[in-house]
């Protein structure tokens, strides 16, 4: 029993499942955002005139603006390329489409939004791990020497 317990809690406090879980939800977070990309370049002359024109913009810039971020900024979440950076333009995005897109503000309009908010917020936070180019280009550029600065990538 006294096995069991060793092994489950190395398990539940393994650093290097941390590193496999942040790619696992860079990469899922990164394809879910890619795909409303996608849809709208794919649906761009529908959209152009009906998208919802945010901050002065006209509906087109903005439609054009938040395919930029969504494909641009989730390519580069997904690969793990300048992750903290590219988190920044789709938290603002994200903000934008749940308390100013809509009115009145609803749980319906804004629940998706301020989950991918909370996403993108974790991923600020937390860095894009090991795996991912951030680290890789950390490594072998070694723009960074002692160990300890890459367990805070």
């Amino acid at each position: 029993m006294k096995n069991f317990a060793k092994t489950v809690s190395r398990f539940l406090l393994c650093e290097r499942l941390s590193d496999w879980a942040k790619l696992g939800l860079r990469v899922f977070i990164g394809f879910m955002m890619l795909t409303h990309g996608i849809a709208k370049i794919e649906q761009f002359d529908t959209l152009k005139s009906t998208f919802p024109a945010t901050m002065g913009m006209s509906s087109e810039l903005s439609l054009i603006l938040i395919i930029l971020v969504e494909v641009g900024c989730s390519s580069l979440v997904l690969l793990g390329f300048m992750t903290r950076l590219a988190v920044l333009p789709l938290m603002f995005s994200m903000i934008i489409a749940a308390f100013f897109t809509f009115s009145p503000i609803s749980l319906s309009t804004a629940e998706l939004p301020m989950l991918y908010l909370g996403i993108y917020t974790f991923i600020l936070l937390a860095g894009p791990g090991r795996y991912s180019a951030d680290a890789f280009f950390v490594k072998t550029f070694h723009l960074e020497t002692s160990s300890e600065s890459m367990e805070e990538v």
